[in-house]
């Protein structure tokens, strides 16, 4: 899982109220610096995170072990915002109504469509957005009050990292590419020799990202008519009749993006009208592979059966190996070391807030 500092990129802060001194341990998960987390915001940000994992990885989260770590997890990002809160708050940072404003908005447009990808009119997304508050039981005047320390907390390192920071330079780019060519060319399937875990395992990612990028490749949409684990015969022929109908609509000339968004059980590419990205020879499942290299651009499969269910895949667009080239690479690649490189200092400037805090931990075992 993340680093409770890379997960604060994505977090949203919670507002804490005051408490009086005989609630104060009864509802305290932390405190920082004399500032207490409460145990209704620990439950909001524990349960939002747990609800994530159980969805992308339910494996995982059915061990026990996995789950108290996620749990321990979600407390120490709560403790690292409010030390970035507080260090706001000492360097003096303003966070002015406009932008609070700007924020809102933004917020609000992420409620324009459905889980689909479908449009909403302006009164449905305004109803959608209220019951998101109202779920969270947050009313108007907390929930810009959640965003005020929301900005707080990104302006502070802004000032205190982003603004010290010096991109990498044309060496080091290079250097970084000629690792990426050697490790793809050793044909590895392990850990780079000589680099610590987190950086072999970012280098093995770039690696295969570029590897992608430059094999014979093939991008395909899909729609999948999903099967359940352990699928009884019955269940198996009702979503290959469901698969053929649809096979039937897109033969008949309707437009497979639209199939895809409305008919296909993998909502992730369907939302974006069926597409799976690039498939790669020996990645892909033989049977989905197999159709994917034979068809031609703009062909449609039948259904195909894979565990996952039926299939019916578009071919989009084709491309032929080729060595990797710095160049074509370099600009992604300077931004990819310019990220690592500001989270390395990020976690180091958070990890100084610590060591100067104060701070007690009180989660429940039973939690």
């Amino acid at each position: 899982m993340n680093s409770s500092v890379k997960a604060f990129a994505a977090a949203v802060l919670i507002a804490v109220p005051s408490l009086c001194p005989a609630k104060l341990l009864e509802d305290t998960v932390a405190v920082v610096n004399g500032k207490p987390i409460l145990l209704s915001e620990y439950q909001k940000e524990a349960s939002t995170a747990q609800e994530y994992w159980s969805k992308t990885n339910p494996a995982a989260m059915a061990d026990p072990a996995n789950l108290r770590k996620l749990k321990e997890s979600t407390l120490e990002q709560l403790i690292d915002r409010e030390l970035l809160i507080q260090e706001g708050a000492r360097l003096k940072l303003k966070v002015r109504e406009r932008e609070i404003d700007n924020a809102v908005d933004e917020i609000k447009a992420r409620f324009k469509k459905d889980e689909r990808g479908n449009n909403l009119s302006e009164a449905e997304a305004e109803a959608a957005f209220a019951e998101q508050l109202k779920g969270e039981g947050l009313d108007w005047g907390k929930f810009r009050e959640r965003l005020s320390h929301q900005i707080l907390a990104r302006k502070t390192i802004d000032e205190a990292v982003k603004a010290k920071m010096v991109p990498p330079t044309e060496e080091e780019t290079r250097a970084y590419f000629a690792k990426i060519q050697a490790y793809i060319d050793s044909k590895s399937t392990g850990a780079p020799a000589g680099m610590g875990e987190e950086e072999g395992m970012a280098l093995r990612e770039v690696a295969g990202q570029i590897k992608a990028l430059s094999s014979e490749r093939v991008r395909v949409q899909r729609v999948l008519i999903r099967l359940s684990p352990g699928h009884s015969e019955n269940e198996k022929k009702r979503a290959q009749k469901t698969a053929e109908a649809v096979k039937k609509r897109l033969d008949a000339g309707e437009d497979f993006a639209v199939v895809a968004k409305e008919d296909s059980e993998d909502p992730e590419s369907a939302a974006r009208g069926g597409d799976l990205g690039y498939v790669l020879r020996g990645v892909a499942p033989p049977e989905l592979e197999k159709a994917a290299f034979s068809l031609g651009v703009g062909d449609t499969s039948g259904p195909i059966y894979t565990e996952s269910g039926y299939n019916i895949i578009r071919v989009t667009e084709k491309r032929a190996a080729e060595k990797p080239e710095y160049e074509k690479f370099k600009d992604e690649l300077a931004n990819f070391l310019g990220g690592a490189s500001f989270q390395k200092k990020v976690e180091d400037f958070v990890k100084g807030l610590r060591d100067k805090a104060t701070i007690e931990r009180n989660l429940p075992a039973t939690l």
